[in-house]
């Protein structure tokens, strides 16, 4: 499926495709959300689960300030030894 296919999809669809067809990236508390960052055709994708209402409220693009809340979870340790 295109990334303009996928758009059209409701948020249900949406999850489903990330879940089976992406690649999880990384996944951090933000607020009152579970946000997890998918790589999905050559794009970054973020789906934002509420914990409050155990519903996944929200599916976008990635922006690059976006990305600012996943840091703390990169461990280059492997990397410099």
């Amino acid at each position: 499926m295109e990334m303009k296919g996928f758009e059209k999809l409701d948020i249900d669809s949406k999850s489903i495709m990330l879940h089976y067809n992406g690649h999880m990236l990384a996944t951090v508390d933000y607020y009152n959300y579970k946000v997890t960052l998918f790589a999905f055709h050559d794009k970054l994708i973020e789906e934002y689960y509420d914990s409050e209402t155990k519903e996944v409220s929200r599916i976008c693009t990635a922006q690059p300030a976006d990305l600012k809340k996943y840091l703390d979870k990169i461990d280059i340790n492997d990397l410099i030894r």
